[in-house]
């Protein structure tokens, strides 16, 4: 009984030894240590969002890039992202690479405007992505082959003013927006005598942008007296002037301006949306920082005036005549 036990111990290894014999010989080197399966666009886009955004088990097959994509990392709030989609569509059309944007921006901007054309990655989230082709910058960029990534927070106005009357197509409010800030104006209007006024939107920041302001430039936030002088510069040159501010104070706008005949301060029920549609409709502009007051001032057009100093605008203003710094 002993002998038996030990012949079929001794057949057991003999066979383990033929198993691992033949796993070593033939499919070990089937086996590549250094292949990695392929990231697709769609495990992409998770890394461009700082906010969690649902991967999606079924997508649209579509066919997939044969040249590099321009796509953005998200950064900031609604002012940043416009500028993220913006810059995004303008390396685009400069270089000819095809554009995509991450939902975390786009699912964001189309909840507010109608018209965007830059894709999501839906159509090309199956297609597998090489990290080693992308570069971080157009002056980086030699070769359609390779892909940009921009950094978050990304501004590029020098190139996206080149096209602004179509990037202000790109932000058309939808209907339910436009026509509350239309009305909001309307209703001004009828309340005074009727007359042709010339509506100036003003955008006044202030809570967040002081530690920033004295982190960044040890400057303090602007005074009341910037917003004088600029609505003195408005009144002088144009009849019937209304200027209507929207702000993240308003209770320091209603304290400041709110018994000037020719102020309305907007509701702090207004979302931010809504703030910027009302700043678009106005003839003209008064801001004094940060990306939401500019974009307020590019889809309105008319005369523009901001504070004069280190400004996004700055660089790309002298595009036109008629955005003005002032103190």
């Amino acid at each position: 009984m002993l002998n038996t036990n030990r012949n079929i111990l001794f057949k057991a290894a003999i066979l383990a030894l033929c198993v691992i014999s033949v796993v070593h010989v033939f499919l070990f080197p089937l086996y590549d240590g250094k292949r990695v399966t392929p990231r697709t666009y769609g495990d992409f886009e998770l890394t461009l969002c700082s906010i969690n955004i649902k991967s999606r088990k079924v997508w649209r097959l579509s066919r997939c890039p044969q040249d590099g994509i321009v796509t953005i990392l998200l950064g900031g709030r609604l002012g940043n992202q416009m500028w993220e989609y913006a810059s995004v569509w303008a390396v685009a059309r400069r270089t000819g690479l095809e554009p995509y944007v991450p939902r975390c921006i786009r699912n964001r901007l189309k909840e507010i405007f109608d018209m965007l054309t830059v894709p999501g990655f839906e159509d090309i989230a199956h297609c597998p992505v090489e990290f080693k082709t992308f570069v971080n910058s157009i002056e980086e960029w030699t070769s359609t082959n390779q892909s940009i990534i921009l950094p978050r927070y990304t501004l590029q106005p020098e190139l996206v003013l080149t096209w602004v009357q179509d990037i202000r197509q790109e932000f058309h409010f939808n209907k339910e927006i436009r026509n509350k800030a239309q009305r909001v104006l309307l209703d001004l209007s009828r309340k005074l005598p009727r007359k042709e006024y010339t509506f100036v939107g003003v955008h006044v920041r202030r809570t967040d942008y002081q530690g920033y302001l004295d982190r960044k430039y040890g400057e303090k936030l602007v005074t009341k007296a910037f917003f004088i002088n600029a609505m003195n510069y408005f009144n002088s040159k144009y009849s019937n002037c209304l200027f209507i501010y929207v702000s993240d104070d308003p209770g320091w706008c209603s304290k400041q301006f709110g018994r000037m005949k020719n102020v309305f301060v907007a509701s702090n029920e207004n979302s931010p949306a809504e703030d910027m549609a009302i700043l678009s409709y106005c003839n003209h502009t008064i801001y004094d920082y940060g990306t939401f007051g500019e974009w307020g001032a590019l889809l309105a057009g008319g005369e523009t005036i901001y504070l004069n100093m280190t400004q996004n605008m700055r660089k790309g203003t002298g595009k036109f005549m008629n955005w003005i710094p002032m103190k």
